[in-house]
């Protein structure tokens, strides 16, 4: 089995890339891609945290449930942390999915959505490296 502290840093690593390519997106107009790669990074960023901490969890990908595990590993959310998670879980479907949210996600997203979704995440990216340096 692989290490768990390498392990953290491998989804710690994913979550920053995935950012990167949110912002990238974002700067080229493909607003829903930049939201989904926003969850994407939050995601990863709380799975690092909750495996450096050796928490363990079902197999998800909301993150609002990642906070649930780790509340339970002793790491509290604050509750802008909790409303960024939920923002964030609905991009993980309707921004990928043409019937997602009922037509094609490119119709129903813009600069303005991407640009939440990156402060989210960001928000979220903060949380889990304040709690790293501890």
């Amino acid at each position: 089995m692989v290490e768990t502290r390498r392990e953290a840093e491998w989804w710690l690593r994913a979550g920053e890339r995935d950012l990167r390519a949110a912002a990238g997106l974002r700067d080229i107009g493909l607003f829903e891609g930049a939201a989904f790669h926003c969850q994407q990074a939050a995601e990863k960023f709380l799975k690092g945290l909750a495996l450096s901490r050796k928490a363990v969890w079902q197999r998800t990908h909301s993150c609002v449930r990642l906070l649930g595990v780790l509340a339970e590993a002793g790491i509290p959310a604050p509750p802008e942390v909790a409303t960024a998670c939920r923002r964030l879980d609905h991009h993980y479907i309707d921004a990928r999915y043409p019937n997602g949210i009922g037509g094609p996600p490119d119709e129903f997203y813009d600069e303005a959505i991407a640009a939440a979704a990156l402060g989210d995440c960001r928000l979220v990216e903060e949380f889990v490296k304040t709690h790293l340096r501890e």
